[in-house]
């Protein structure tokens, strides 16, 4: 065999990973079509599938969803009297959070690093279980939030207030 096959080979091994598009980022207003507010139609309807609830429904005004496809475990909406008000990204079991904000923060992203890309805009609270902060950034109304321990973000999302602000999700 010719010596530029095996190479030639290993590359075309890497194209299909490589040529893998980057997942949008979670902004202020929402993660690739699904905006903040919209109803939850409008958003089965902006991805093209439908959403299936989260574990149990904590009442019939508010509710954790997900893909009925099975993509984006990292994701979950919640859904406030048919609307999507918030938007988390964390690490699903057995895998790994690719999702990242504009600014190229994500699951595993250090404190500090949050703080260079947000700058004095950033109110840190200590966070309620963990030995670790709410770093929180309000834009316009809406809101990006780090859940970090040990200096490190553990997950984060996008919401309007007040259901941002839920620590344990629906009340």
């Amino acid at each position: 065999m010719r010596s530029w096959v095996y190479p030639f080979l290993a590359g075309m091994a890497v194209l299909p990973a490589a040529c893998q598009p980057s997942p949008p980022p979670l902004t202020f207003d929402g993660l690739g079509p699904v905006r903040l507010g919209m109803t939850v139609v409008q958003a089965e309807s902006a991805l093209n599938v439908s959403f299936r609830p989260m574990g149990q429904a904590q009442s019939a005004d508010c509710w954790l969803t997900g893909r009925s496809d099975g993509k984006d475990k990292q994701i979950s909406y919640m859904v406030e009297k048919g609307r999507i008000t918030r938007i988390d990204v964390f690490a699903p079991p057995g895998g790994e959070a690719t999702i990242r904000t504009a600014q190229g923060i994500g699951v595993g992203a250090t404190e500090a690093a949050v703080l260079k890309a947000y700058g004095p805009t950033v109110a840190v609270q200590p966070h309620a279980y963990e030995d670790g902060h709410y770093l929180r950034i309000e834009e316009r109304g809406r809101v990006l939030l780090f859940e970090t321990a040990d200096g490190r973000v553990t997950r984060f999302r996008a919401g309007l207030p007040p259901a941002v602000d839920y620590i344990e999700g629906c009340l």
